[in-house]
C-alpha cells in the first residue's frame, strides 16, 4: 500500500487520479481505516484550512495511524504553490516517522508552475504577481522558496536537480521541467520524506511502478441534475461564472448579505430556493460568490465555506442531485462534511486534478473536485 497526506480535498482528488492511471484501487478518507483494501490510501487533513496548531495535530495524528500500517511509501502532498502551514507540517511528520531529511517538489510544469533560480513562476509570471497574491487566507506575496514557505529559521535549502542533495533538513527542489522531477524522484530513498504537487507524485510512482493502460469504467458524461459549486476566488475561473450569469446561464450567487451573516436564515432560504429552480427547470445550476464587490469588505472564508456548505446540504435535501461538481478543496471539505460523506473512491480522472468519485452515502451521486487555481476541461464546463 502507498499511502498519502493531503492538506486539501482536491489535493487528494488528484493524487487518486493520478492513482487511477496506474490502475490502483483508491481511497481517500478523513481518517485512516485499519481495514482498508486500498491500494493507494490518501488522507485528506484538509489542515489549510485549519489553524496552526490544529493543523499540526491533525498531520501528527493522521501519520502516526498511516504508520502503523507499514505502507511502501508515503507522500506529503502541499499546494503546488506552497499555501498553507507546510514547513509545520512536513516537520510534524518527520517527527512521527523519526526522519531527518525531506525533499519538497511542489512545482508543476505541466501546469506552468515552475522553480528557476529561486523564483517560483506560474506561466511565466512571478508568483506573487498573480491571482495566487489575493488568496483569502495565504496570499502568496514573494517568489522565493524560503518567503513563500516562511522559513524563519533557515531550515529550507533551495537545490538544483544536479546538487548533492542534502542528507539531512528540508530541501526544496528546483524544477524547469517535467524532466527534473523525474531526476527529483530518484533522490527520494528511505527515510527520506517525498512532499509536492501531483507532478511530482506522479514522477514518484512512474520510478516505482509499472503505468496501466488506464481505462475506467466510467464514461464520465454527467447525468442531471448537475449541481456545481464555486468556492475559489482564482480569476480565470471567477471570470467563467461571470461571463455565464450575464448570458443568462444558470448562476445563482450567494446573497451579499449572507457574506455578512451567515444567520440570515430567510435570505439563505431564497438562494437556495432559487438554486432549487434552476436545477428542476435547466437541469443545472451554478453556486458561486460574487468577486465584483467593490464595497471593501473583506467576508471570512471560513464564514463563506460554512454558509456554501449549509446551503448545498438544504438543495440537495431538495432536489435529487446526480453529479455534485466543487471547485475549491477547502469549500469541498465542508460541504462534504455536512452531507456526512467522509469517504471517496475516485472512478475517473476528467484531466489532472479533475476528479470524478463515487461515494457509499448514496448510490446515484457522483462528486468531481476541481482545485479552485486548475483550469476546467472542455467535459467538465458543460455549459
Amino acid at each position: 500500500m502507498i499511502a498519502v497526506i493531503a492538506d486539501d480535498l482536491t489535493g487528494a482528488a488528484e493524487i487518486g487520479g493520478i492513482g487511477l492511471q496506474y490502475g490502483l484501487n483508491v481511497e481517500i478518507s478523513r481518517q485512516v481505516k485499519h481495514n482498508t483494501t486500498a491500494d493507494l490510501l490518501i488522507i485528506n487533513t484538509d489542515s489549510r484550512s485549519k489553524c496552526l496548531q490544529e493543523a499540526v495535530r491533525a498531520v501528527t495524528e493522521a501519520c502516526q495511524d498511516i504508520k502503523r500500517l507499514n505502507p511502501k511509501f508515503i507522500f506529503k502532498k502541499i499546494d503546488s504553490v506552497m499555501r498553507g502551514h507546510v514547513l509545520a507540517e512536513i516537520e510534524a511528520e518527520l517527527q512521527v516517522l523519526g526522519w531527518d531529511s525531506a525533499l519538497v517538489a511542489s512545482a508543476n510544469p505541466h501546469l506552468g508552475r515552475m522553480l528557476i533560480d529561486d523564483v517560483y513562476l506560474v506561466n511565466g509570471v512571478p508568483v506573487h504577481q498573480t491571482s495566487f497574491a489575493i488568496d483569502p487566507e495565504f496570499p502568496v506575496l514573494c517568489a522565493d522558496a524560503a518567503g513563500m514557505l516562511k522559513d524563519e529559521t533557515g531550515v529550507v535549502t533551495v537545490c538544483k536537480p544536479d546538487c548533492n542533495f542534502p542528507v539531512s533538513g528540508i530541501t526544496v527542489g528546483e524544477v524547469s521541467g517535467a524532466d527534473d522531477l523525474d531526476l527529483w524522484a530518484q533522490h527520494c530513498g528511505r527515510e527520506i520524506l517525498p512532499a509536492g504537487s501531483g507532478g511530482f507524485f506522479s514522477a514518484l510512482l512512474k520510478s516505482k511502478l509499472k503505468k496501466a493502460t488506464y481505462s475506467s469504467a466510467e464514461n464520465g458524461l454527467f447525468h442531471e441534475p448537475v449541481l456545481y459549486v464555486s468556492g475559489t476566488t482564482f480569476a480565470q475561473n471567477a471570470r467563467l461564472v461571470s461571463n455565464l450569469k450575464d448570458g443568462a446561464g444558470p448562476v445563482a450567487y450567494m446573497p451579499a448579505s449572507l457574506q455578512q451573516n451567515k444567520e440570515n436564515i430567510k435570505v439563505l432560504a431564497d438562494w437556495c430556493s432559487e438554486v432549487v429552480a434552476l436545477l428542476n427547470n435547466q437541469g443545472k445550476a451554478v453556486m458561486a460568490i460574487e468577486q465584483r464587490d467593490n464595497s471593501g469588505f473583506k467576508p471570512d472564508a471560513a464564514v463563506l465555506r460554512q454558509t456554501i456548505a449549509a446551503a448545498v446540504k438544504r438543495v440537495m435535501e431538495a432536489v435529487e442531485v446526480k453529479e455534485l461538481i466543487i471547485e475549491g478543496g477547502s469549500t469541498a471539505a465542508a460541504i462534504l462534511n455536512d452531507l456526512n460523506i467522509d469517504t471517496l473512491y475516485p472512478v475517473h480522472e476528467f484531466g489532472p486534478g479533475l476528479i470524478r468519485c463515487s461515494t457509499m452515502i448514496a448510490a446515484n451521486l457522483h462528486v468531481t473536485l476541481k482545485p479552485g487555481s486548475y483550469p476546467w476541461s472542455e467535459k467538465t464546463w458543460i455549459f
